[in-house]
């Protein structure tokens, strides 16, 4: 059976890369390059000429953003940037409307998050719960496999729907009843993939009344800062994500944030089984960076360290603060679900309800497909992303709406719902 499992997901991997090489030879740029023996720009685009960027991240950034990410050269232990790693180290608490969390900043991609919670919140053997919402979701449940847990997962009927509550709170009871509850309850807070937006107050709710030995972890790579997230109030006791989401800051920043309980529970140093995403090493680093003092246990990454504070402190000055900033949000995808009704364009995902702030997964029209959508966007100025769902990634698109453009640049979405309007009735 595991054999058949492997090979059905071969064939999906294989149908996706023949779908992204359609989509790359689509492209009328590609195909002048290849026909002049002439290569893309080195490092990328022009300004002038660069076609704005909205896949599901990294996204648009401000121009204070880059400016900070370009600056000259430093020192990790340089005054200045001790003073924005600390700042940054603050600033991300306040993200995550967290008075007590212990906030970890540390190069990398967001997905290393998943190794983080596999060695430094669970042992092998331990039991984990996940809440699979699409494509992400599995690789968070590959992730506990490669480590040696006890995996069990609760998905959704189709892509595009929720896994139902009611399901979650019956795996969460059983295990309990059995005496060996669940270690950690996996949430996905928006799975990249589909765009679904977990009911993650519910979950928490049930979760703490039910089995509240039980660690909630979740995978906020996209939907942290846009999405509402309460971690004190909730009870939330994990939390990963990347810095080219919402965040507003070029990739390459690894953010987690840990609750008090976690930090009590966590192993001894030695005693975690990986060198470089062992918290316990991270941990003095970050306090001696919040109280202002020199530090080192691997080189930051001092450039992008520069560009989160002012991504961060752009994000917290947004009218009404965190709160704000979810406003924002929200009231741009009811504006862009509505623009997409009024195109005769559906949603992936079920209903705009469980559908991400951030994100919007749509079908394509009648007759178009990725080759007539993706390329024809790109030449009118816009980046969009194709589906991803192996079980149907050919039947929709995806583009994000986060950040820099909802806040400051809502011309850009104006523009690209344009765009596309242009495209899908051509």
């Amino acid at each position: 059976m595991f054999c058949v499992d492997i090979q059905k997901m071969l064939v999906k991997i294989a149908r996706l890369r023949c779908l992204e090489s359609r989509l790359l030879s689509a492209f009328p740029a590609s195909r002048r390059f290849m026909a002049t023996g002439l290569s893309a720009p080195v490092g990328g685009y022009e300004e002038a000429k660069r076609p704005k960027l909205f896949i599901p991240g990294p996204i648009e950034m401000s121009p204070e953003v880059l400016a900070a990410s370009g600056s000259g050269m430093r020192s990790f232990i340089d005054t200045t940037l001790i003073e924005d790693f600390g700042k940054s180290i603050e600033l991300t608490r306040k993200v995550f409307l967290s008075k007590t969390g212990q906030p970890f900043i540390i190069s990398g991609s967001g997905a290393m998050g998943w190794d983080a919670v596999c060695c430094n919140l669970m042992r092998k053997g331990d039991k984990v719960l996940q809440v699979n919402s699409g494509f992400f979701s599995t690789r968070f449940e590959d992730t506990y496999v490669q480590y040696g847990m006890e995996l069990h997962s609760v998905g959704a009927a189709k892509p595009g729907l929720r896994p139902e509550n009611a399901l979650v709170e019956r795996r969460l009871k059983d295990a309990k009843a059995s005496g060996k509850p669940f270690r950690v309850l996996s949430i996905s807070g928006v799975d990249t993939s589909t765009a679904v937006l977990a009911d993650l107050k519910a979950l928490c709710d049930i979760t703490r009344a039910v089995s509240p030995e039980t660690l909630i972890v979740v995978d906020a790579v996209c939907s942290a800062a846009g999405e509402e997230l309460r971690m004190d109030e909730w009870g939330i006791d994990f939390v990963m994500t990347g810095s080219q989401k919402a965040f507003g800051v070029p990739p390459g920043l690894c953010i987690l944030i840990a609750s008090e309980r976690v930090m009590a529970q966590m192993p001894g140093v030695n005693e975690i089984p990986n060198y470089f995403v062992n918290l316990q090493r991270w941990l003095p680093i970050m306090k001696n960076y919040e109280a202002r003092q020199p530090s080192y246990f691997a080189t930051p990454a001092v450039q992008l360290i520069g560009a989160l504070r002012v991504g961060l402190e752009q994000m917290h000055a947004t009218p009404g603060g965190m709160e704000g900033f979810f406003k924002a949000h929200r009231d741009m995808k009811t504006h862009i679900h509505t623009e997409l009704d009024k195109m005769g364009l559906k949603l992936l995902t079920a209903n705009t309800h469980i559908a991400s702030n951030l994100l919007s997964t749509v079908r394509y029209p009648q007759g178009k497909g990725a080759v007539d959508v993706i390329p024809a966007m790109k030449e009118r100025g816009w980046i969009i992303a194709a589906g991803l769902h192996p079980e149907c990634a050919s039947e929709y698109f995806r583009f994000g709406h986060m950040g820099y453009s909802v806040t400051t640049k809502p011309q850009y979405i104006t523009a690209l719902l344009q765009a596309l309007h242009e495209v899908c009735k051509a």
